[in-house]
C-alpha cells in the first residue's frame, strides 16, 4: 500500500459544503459509474423503484442539489454551481466545449478521471452500462495544460492517499503531467505531491482534478454497511465535500 501526502494548499479541511448555507450547492453530474441506479439497472427496475443509489451518490443527494445529466447543452442557463465529471462516458465534442467555455467564464468543476479503473462489474464487454475503463478526457485536459498518465507499478495496486482532512483507500491511481504552455494559454495548474491531483485556474473559473475514480466505490470502504458512520469510508464522502467547499468558498 502506498501512502501519498497531498499538497495542503489544493484543498482546505473537510467541511459540509451545504451546512453553512441555506441554499444547497447545485451540481450537474455526468458519470459512467454505476452509482445512480446500481449495477446493471434496467428501465423497468428504475420505474418500479427497485434500484438504490450507491453510498456516495446517496450522500450527494442528502447534501447537495445534484442532477445527473447526459448532456451539457443547457449548462449556461441552468444556474449550476459545480460541474462534476466522475469517470464520464465518452463526451460529445459539443459537451466538452460547453464545459470548457462555462469554466472559462467563471464556472467551477470537479473531475475524477481514472486511467485504470478497477471497478468490478459483471456486465459483458461492449455493454454501454459498463463503467469506462479508462478516462477519455484527454482533449479537455490537454486544452487545460494537463496529461493524464497511467499508474506505475507502485500506484497500480491498493493506494492510501492522505489529504488535509481526509484519507481515502483506492486502487490503480494515475498521475498528471504539466504540458508545455502555449503562448496564448494563460491557464495554470498546480500539482499535488505525487502528481495525483491538480488544482487549476482556467480563465475566470477553477477546476479540481483527481486522477482516480475507484475511491467512490463503497466496496473499498470498511464501513460501507453503515451510511451514517464517517470513519474510514466516510473519508471518501468527506473528500468530495472538501473539494465542493473549496470551490464554493474560494470564489
Amino acid at each position: 500500500m502506498l501512502a501519498a501526502g497531498l499538497l495542503v494548499q489544493c484543498s482546505p479541511d473537510a467541511t459540509n459544503a451545504s451546512a453553512e448555507s441555506s441554499v444547497p450547492v447545485k451540481i450537474q453530474l455526468m458519470t459512467s459509474l454505476p452509482i445512480i441506479w446500481g449495477e446493471g439497472a434496467s428501465m423497468q427496475n428504475i420505474l418500479a423503484g427497485k434500484t438504490s443509489p450507491a453510498l456516495i451518490y446517496a450522500h450527494w443527494q442528502d447534501n447537495y442539489d445534484i442532477t445527473a445529466v447526459d448532456s451539457f447543452e443547457a449548462l449556461d442557463d441552468s444556474g449550476t454551481d459545480i460541474v462534476l465529471l466522475a469517470q464520464p462516458p465518452a463526451m460529445a465534442p459539443a459537451d466538452i466545449a460547453a464545459v470548457d467555455s462555462w469554466v472559462r467564464a467563471g464556472g467551477k468543476a470537479i473531475i475524477f478521471t481514472d486511467p485504470m479503473l478497477l471497478w468490478p462489474t459483471d456486465l459483458p464487454l461492449g455493454d454501454r452500462r459498463r463503467p469506462l475503463a479508462s478516462g477519455l478526457l484527454s482533449p479537455l485536459l490537454a486544452h487545460w495544460g494537463l496529461e493524464l498518465q497511467a499508474p506505475d507499478e507502485a500506484g497500480s495496486g491498493a493506494v492510501e492517499l492522505e489529504f488535509s482532512g481526509a484519507t481515502i483507500l483506492t486502487a490503480g491511481i494515475g498521475t498528471f503531467k504539466i504540458l508545455p504552455q502555449q503562448l496564448t494559454n494563460r491557464d495554470e495548474c498546480i500539482l499535488s505531491t505525487a502528481n495525483v491531483m491538480a488544482s487549476c485556474q482556467i480563465g475566470k473559473g477553477r477546476a479540481i482534478i483527481l486522477a482516480d475514480a475507484d475511491f467512490l466505490n463503497d466496496a473499498l470502504w470498511s464501513d460501507a454497511g453503515n451510511r451514517g458512520d464517517k470513519d474510514d469510508g466516510g473519508d471518501a464522502r468527506g473528500l468530495t465535500d472538501i473539494f465542493i467547499a473549496d470551490l464554493r468558498d474560494g470564489g
